[in-house]
């Protein structure tokens, strides 16, 4: 199940809610920039529908969360 990413913005491009529900890969500017991988162990599974937005995501994790990762990384060219 995949949510909504930023392709919807501005930034993006403003592309359709439904283009914008896969992943397209990291398009990282051309200095060095940090990208975050969050992962989460939840007790529950959650009940989202595709195109979910992130706010959505957090609030039904709200209460469930196990325990959770950050992996940080940098990007340079």
């Amino acid at each position: 199940m995949q949510g909504r990413n930023s392709w919807t913005s501005i930034q993006g491009g403003e592309q359709s809610a439904e283009f914008s529900c896969y992943y397209g890969g990291m398009t990282p500017p051309d200095k060095p920039h940090i990208y975050e991988l969050h992962v989460y162990a939840l007790d529950k599974m959650l009940e989202l529908e595709r195109g979910f937005l992130l706010n959505e995501l957090y609030h039904e994790m709200d209460g469930h969360i196990l325990g959770q990762f950050t992996l940080k990384g940098i990007y340079e060219n």
